[in-house]
C-alpha cells in the first residue's frame, strides 16, 4: 500500500466517526425523539412534531449551496469542525428547550452543522483521494451515518428511560464538539498533497468535469435532481414514523426502538455492499437496485404486527433505505465529473432537501386525517418506484460530453463489413 494510499484510508476513517457522532447522532436520532417529545409535551400533535425534521431538511437546504460552493474554494476540515460545533450547540439548545419555538430553532440549527459537517463535504473529499475504488471508500465512510444512528438510537432510547430527553440531547451531543473537532483537524485534507502548492480553488481547475452552466444543459442532471428528491422524501416520509407506526401496531417503546436501530444497522451494511456494486456496475444501476429494493422492503410492512414479518423487513428496508445517500454523490461524479462537484451537489441537494423537509410532513398529515400510516406508505413505494426509472435515465460522464457536442462533430461507428 502506497503512502496515499493509506493516508486516504484513514480519512475514511476519520470521516466514518463524523457521520457516526455527527449525522448518526443527530439526524437519525430524530425518530425516536418523536414519541418522546409527544410524551414529554402533549399539548403538540403529531404533525407540529412533524415540523423538527422538516425544519432540520429545511436549514440544511438553505446551507447546502453556500456549503457546495465554499467546499470547491477551501479546506473541508474547516467546513467539518464549523458543521460539527453546530451541530453540539444545536443539541446543548434542546436539551434546554421548553417551547416548541425554541425546539424548531435548535433544529434549523443542527441542519445547517449537519449539512456543512457530513456528507456534502465528506464525498467530496472521498471522490478527490479515491478512483478506482472510490464507491467502496464512500460506502465504508457514509455508513458512518447510519452505524451512528444504530448505536445513537439505542443510546437515546436508554436514557429516555433512565434520565430522560433532555439529558438524552446532552449526551449525543458532546461527543459531536470533543471527539469530531480534534479527529478532523488532525487527519482530514480536500486533495492529496500536489507537487507544486496551489489552493483548494486552484486544484479544481485541473479536474475533469462540467462547468456549472454545461452541467445544468445535461439531462443527467437533471434526472440526478430527481432521484435526490425521491430519495430524501421516501426515506424521511417512511423512517421518521417508523417508531410510532410500529408502536401503533403493537409493538413497545423500547422493541420499536431496537427495530429502527436494526434497520440502521442493515443501512450501514448496504452503503458498503451498494458502493462495491457501483465499483463494478456502475452508480447508476446500483441506484435502480436500491430503489427497488426500498419499494418491496417497504410493501411488506403492512404486515409488520407479525414477528416473521419484521424479521423480512428489517434487513430488506434496512439494506437499501440509506445507500442512495452514498450512491447519489457517486452518481453526481460519474455523470457529471468533479470538477465543479461540490457546487453541483449542492444545487442537486436542493431537491433533497426539499423531498426531506415535506416528506415527514404529508406523512403525519396523512395520518391526523385517516388515523393510519397506510396510505402514506404506499405514496413513498409509489415515489421510490419514479426513482428508480429517472435514476436508470442518466448517462456516464464520456457519453453526455458526447452528447453535448453538434452531430456533424461526434463519432460515426463504422459500418459493418460485409460477410464474405
Amino acid at each position: 500500500m502506497t503512502e496515499h494510499e493509506r493516508r486516504g484510508w484513514f480519512i475514511v476513517a476519520a470521516l466514518f466517526v463524523t457521520l457516526v457522532l455527527v449525522f448518526g447522532g443527530g439526524y437519525d436520532t430524530v425518530p425516536v425523539f418523536v414519541p418522546a417529545l409527544l410524551r414529554g409535551f402533549p399539548n403538540w400533535s403529531r404533525a407540529q412534531v412533524s415540523l423538527l425534521p422538516s425544519v432540520l431538511a429545511l436549514s440544511a437546504g438553505l446551507s447546502v449551496l453556500p456549503v457546495g460552493w465554499l467546499v470547491d474554494r477551501i479546506e473541508a476540515r474547516i467546513i467539518i469542525i464549523v458543521g460539527a460545533l453546530l451541530a453540539a450547540g444545536a443539541f446543548f439548545l434542546a436539551s434546554a428547550s421548553h417551547s416548541l419555538a425554541t425546539m424548531l430553532f435548535a433544529y434549523f440549527i443542527l441542519g445547517v452543522g449537519i449539512s456543512a459537517g457530513t456528507v456534502l463535504p465528506a464525498s467530496l473529499v472521498l471522490a478527490n483521494w479515491f478512483t478506482e475504488r472510490r464507491g467502496l471508500a464512500m460506502g465504508i465512510a457514509l455508513s458512518g451515518s447510519t452505524v451512528g444512528g444504530s448505536l445513537m438510537t439505542l443510546v437515546a432510547g436508554h436514557l429516555f428511560q433512565v434520565t430522560g430527553w433532555r439529558t438524552a440531547y446532552l449526551a449525543l451531543g458532546m461527543p459531536m464538539m470533543v471527539v469530531v473537532v480534534p479527529l478532523v483537524a488532525l487527519i482530514v485534507r480536500s486533495r492529496p498533497p500536489r507537487r507544486i502548492p496551489m489552493t483548494v480553488a486552484e486544484g479544481a481547475e485541473l479536474l475533469e468535469g462540467f462547468e456549472t452552466g454545461e452541467a445544468l444543459r445535461t439531462r443527467s442532471f437533471w434526472m440526478i435532481v430527481l432521484a435526490n428528491f425521491c430519495f430524501a422524501f421516501t426515506a424521511t416520509g417512511s423512517v421518521i414514523h417508523l417508531v410510532a407506526y410500529l408502536e401503533g401496531v403493537g409493538y413497545k417503546t423500547s422493541a420499536a426502538a431496537l427495530v429502527m436501530s436494526l434497520v440502521f444497522a442493515f443501512a450501514a451494511l448496504g452503503k458498503v455492499v451498494m458502493g462495491f456494486l457501483a465499483d463494478r456496475l456502475t452508480a447508476r444501476v446500483a441506484l435502480v437496485l436500491c430503489f427497488a429494493t426500498q419499494a418491496a422492503g417497504l410493501s411488506i410492512v403492512f404486515g409488520a404486527a407479525r414477528i416473521g414479518i419484521i424479521l423480512a423487513f428489517v434487513p430488506i428496508y434496512g439494506m437499501s433505505i440509506a445507500a442512495p445517500l452514498m450512491l447519489l454523490p457517486l452518481l453526481t461524479a460519474e455523470s457529471l465529473g468533479i470538477k465543479r462537484y461540490g457546487l453541483l451537489s449542492g444545487l442537486a441537494g436542493v431537491a433533497q432537501t426539499f423531498g426531506a423537509m415535506i416528506g415527514p410532513l404529508v406523512a403525519g398529515r396523512i395520518f391526523d386525517l385517516t388515523t393510519s400510516y397506510a396510505l402514506a406508505f404506499e405514496l413513498c413505494i409509489a415515489v421510490m418506484l419514479i426513482g428508480a426509472a429517472v435514476s436508470y435515465s442518466c448517462r456516464s460522464y464520456a457519453a453526455e460530453r458526447m452528447h453535448m457536442l453538434p452531430l456533424d462533430m461526434r463519432p460515426v461507428a463504422p459500418a459493418a463489413q460485409p460477410a464474405r
